[in-house]
């Protein structure tokens, strides 16, 4: 079975034969993937608000920041 995969491959062209080798890089990312825990959420959620915490000071200098950059307009020379 493999000389006939690999006959075929060859007769694809370069594209496809790209196209090809991704996929099957696809599928097994797959396979490897079943093998791993399933994803627990908490574990993921308390690992990020474990990172560090933003301030009522630091979110406002944020959005006003964002209100000066929505608000900017080119000058004109």
């Amino acid at each position: 079975m493999g000389e006939s995969i690999l006959n075929k491959f060859e007769l694809l062209d370069k594209e496809r034969q790209k196209q090809l080798l991704n996929f099957l890089d696809f599928l097994l990312f797959q396979q490897k993937s079943k093998h791993v825990e399933a994803f627990n959420y908490d574990a993921y959620r308390n690992q990020i608000l474990s990172i560090g915490e933003w301030s009522d000071e630091d979110v406002s200098v944020i959005e006003g920041v964002t209100k000066e950059i929505n608000n900017w307009q080119v000058q004109e020379w």
